[in-house]
Formats: C-alpha cells, structure tokens, sequence
C-alpha cells in the first residue's frame, strides 16, 4: 500500500513539474515569435520607405495560397481580416508626442500570436500626427508573412483637401 502511494506522489509530483515547463515552452514560442514578427517589421518599413516593392512583396501571402492552406477556422479569419473597416479597434495606442523621426515605434508593437496568426499594432508618427499601423500575420513555410494590412494615414491639411 505504501508503494502505491509513494507511486502516486512521484507520479503527481512528475505532473506539477511537466506543466510548468510546458507553459515556459509557450512563453518562449511566443517571444521568438515576437522577435520574428519585429525583424519583419523592420525590413516591411526599411522596404517601404524605400519602395522596394520587390522586396515587399516577398514578405506578403497571396490569398490563393492562404485559400490552399484550407483550414475553416483560418479561412474565416483572413475573410474577416480582408473585410475590416479602418474604424476597427486598435490593439496598440498611438504615441502621444512624436520624436522627431518618423519612425514606426517597433519596439513598442503590440504583438498578440494565436498558433501561427498574429495581430500586430505598430505606433507610428507621420509629421506631427500619430496613428496606428494594423498588420495580421501567418507563419507560412517558417517565415512570417502578411495577410493583411492597414496603414496609418494621417489627416489631409486643408490646404490639400480644397484642391
């Protein structure tokens, strides 16, 4: 009897210790993932400011092949994401005073990953307006690549809008 019970404690003692470094291997998923995902980020903006839309489009998932990859529950994310408004919820806030770059605040990304999906909010500043970036991402073939974006833009002056 005694056997059986020391059997049963080694046994639950084994299980406190397995779950604990399953959660670890989630948390450090994830801020791999994150780390990823921001390298992308700062080749999307480095290719962006430059237009190189070469290279950008290297970093972009068709949608035939998203459509291919087949899965239901990710098919009805990307038909989501394809069909959200510019007035949806922003996951990161836009940065109350802006430097005096330009610069998307990479750093500062919100960044949510949900198996291979993320949900990506970047500050950025344009001038003296700040707003926004929207990205949703699909690690595809070991690499992070987009499926959908929405990029800040800042308000037309008025100057502009009157012509």
């Amino acid at each position: 009897m005694s056997r059986s019970r020391l059997g049963l404690a080694v046994a639950a003692l084994l299980t406190l210790l397995v779950q604990p470094a399953a959660g670890q291997q989630a948390a450090t998923h994830r801020d791999s993932a994150g780390s990823q995902i921001r390298a992308v980020l700062r080749a999307y903006y480095l290719n962006y400011q430059s237009q190189n839309w070469d290279a950008l489009s290297a970093y972009v998932l068709s949608p035939k092949l998203l459509e291919r990859r087949g899965l239901p529950g990710e098919r009805q994310m990307a038909d989501r994401d394809r069909s959200r408004g510019r007035a949806a919820s922003r996951s990161a806030a836009p940065p109350r005073r802006c430097p005096s770059s330009a610069s998307p605040m990479i750093e500062d990304a919100a960044i949510t990953v949900k198996g291979d999906w993320a949900e990506v909010s970047v500050p950025r500043c344009s001038g003296a307006f700040a707003g926004v970036d929207e990205f949703r991402m699909l690690d595809f073939e070991h690499r992070w690549r987009f499926i959908y974006t929405d990029m800040f833009e800042p308000p037309a002056s008025p100057a502009t809008a009157a012509r």
